[in-house]
């Protein structure tokens, strides 16, 4: 069996390449990973995000989260606090100079004159993607829900 011919291998390859453009981009024009990027865009609303939703949100661990949101404090571009809900929780939100990098980055990407999505069906591929995405999160909470009843 060749792999190019499962759709998960397939999508899986396009996101990868599409995140390397956009990681390639963010990093020569403003030093930042796309990874860094993407926790910024989830703090995107103006409000206090705890750590554990910043991860739910991207889909990735909260280790992963942690020392993301260290290293854009480092940079001065979240400000961190103690989550007056829980005291065992931290919340993030963007600095100033975050809002003002993400504002300038977001942009950059949306000006890249790549020609990356030219001829691509962006709509229908978005809708396509939400049915996808429902459907592995349906699977994966029966699958849970089925081992804890065991």
């Amino acid at each position: 069996m060749d792999l190019r011919d499962l759709p998960s291998f397939t999508l899986r390859r396009a996101t990868h390449l599409l995140d390397r453009v956009a990681d390639r981009l963010l990093q020569r024009e403003f030093g930042l990973s796309y990874s860094l990027f993407l926790v910024l865009l989830a703090l995107a609303d103006g409000g206090r995000a705890k750590q554990t939703d910043i991860a739910d949100s991207l889909d990735v661990s909260r280790a992963s989260i942690t020392a993301r949101v260290r290293e854009l404090g480092r940079r001065g571009l979240v400000a961190v606090c103690q989550s007056a809900e829980d005291p065992r929780a931290n919340t993030v939100a963007l600095s100033p100079e975050g809002e003002r990098l993400l504002g300038a980055a977001w942009a950059a990407l949306e000006n890249e004159p790549d020609g990356l999505e030219a001829g691509v069906d962006i709509d229908g591929l978005a809708a396509q993607l939400d049915i996808l995405i429902a459907k592995a999160q349906r699977h994966l909470e029966h699958r849970e829900a089925r081992r804890a009843a065991h």
